[in-house]
């Protein structure tokens, strides 16, 4: 099949990805009227002409274009009764089976195309998952997976965790193992180098604002980054708590590390305070609509008593109901 100039490009792109689905074509035999001998993977060992290496045709004597039927002499393989010693010959008898598999009634049933994905059977039935999931094998689920992406989740500051999970962000430690000549000192306190772990978790800046709210919520995460996105996949039993410290860890690195960034480029800075009353902010807004569909006095008195203990409960209450 050639492809003009012409031709759509979507059509032409779905040609270049013949590669990837002839491998799940197979040919259920019927009377071999319609099935090609050579193109067609009829004998479920792939195409006998790639198996030949495209000198099938020429060493047999049967045509390119012949079908599986025009290959039976007497109910028999037309090559069965060649003794040459010709290699491709030889390699062909090898990949035919039995010529029974042929149905030469004249009623016999059709042939027909068939999908086969890796070791199933062949099936009439096309699966979307089941071809994508044997073409991109999904990796190992990661223990933090859980952590970063919940139901509640702020899409940016998922993202930005994710990538701190992975260890992609491009803290000062990374920088100067790529080679490039800057200063390693931390851009929050300017006393340590600069890594993940000191950036989100030692520093004395993120400290303070770790400790606003964890105080309040009575929890103590691990001290180690990845020990802490673990820890934050059930950090305790009650679902909206959960939710909420979440979110409040998300927001903080997010922050954390826009502040870091802004620091890096704009040179303007704010103290903790400011970051802490941003992620309140931010987290309020996130949990009204949640609450709406929830609970909404457990949410909004879960937030109160984690965040706002100068807010009553009645106040918060009413606000939202």
């Amino acid at each position: 099949m050639e492809f003009r100039n012409s031709g759509s490009w979507i059509w032409k792109s779905i040609g270049k990805l013949r590669h990837l689905a002839r491998p799940f074509i197979v040919y259920k035999l019927g009377t071999g009227i319609t099935c090609n001998f050579w193109s067609d993977n009829w004998t479920g060992m792939g195409s006998l002409l790639e198996i030949t290496q495209g000198r099938g045709p020429a060493a047999t004597g049967l045509p390119k274009n012949a079908v599986v039927a025009e290959a039976l002499r007497e109910g028999q393989w037309w090559i069965s009764q060649s003794r040459s010693r010709n290699p491709i010959i030889q390699l062909v008898k090898q990949c035919l089976p039995l010529p029974s598999v042929v149905d030469t009634r004249h009623d016999g049933e059709d042939d027909c195309f068939l999908w086969k994905v890796g070791e199933a059977e062949p099936s009439d039935i096309f699966s979307t998952a089941t071809t994508w999931d044997h073409l991109n094998p999904p990796l190992d689920t990661k223990d933090w997976y859980e952590a970063v992406w919940f139901k509640e989740k702020i899409p940016k500051h998922a993202f930005v965790a994710w990538l701190a999970a992975l260890n992609r962000l491009t803290t000062k430690d990374r920088l100067i193992s790529w080679g490039l000549a800057v200063p390693p000192h931390c851009l929050l306190c300017g006393n340590h180098e600069e890594s993940r772990q000191h950036l989100f978790f030692d520093c004395v800046y993120a400290e303070q604002v770790w400790q606003y709210f964890y105080s309040r919520a009575a929890v103590t995460p691990p001290n180690l980054f990845l020990d802490a996105l673990v820890w934050l996949k059930r950090p305790c039993r009650n679902r909206n708590v959960a939710a909420i410290l979440k979110l409040t860890f998300q927001a903080s690195i997010y922050l954390l590390w826009k502040e870091r960034n802004s620091r890096l480029h704009t040179s303007t800075s704010r103290p903790p305070v400011n970051l802490i009353q941003e992620i309140k902010v931010i987290i309020r807004s996130r949990l009204e609509p949640f609450s709406r569909i929830q609970n909404a006095r457990q949410v909004l008195l879960v937030w109160r008593h984690a965040v706002s203990p100068a807010i009553s409960d009645a106040t918060v209450v009413r606000q939202y109901e």
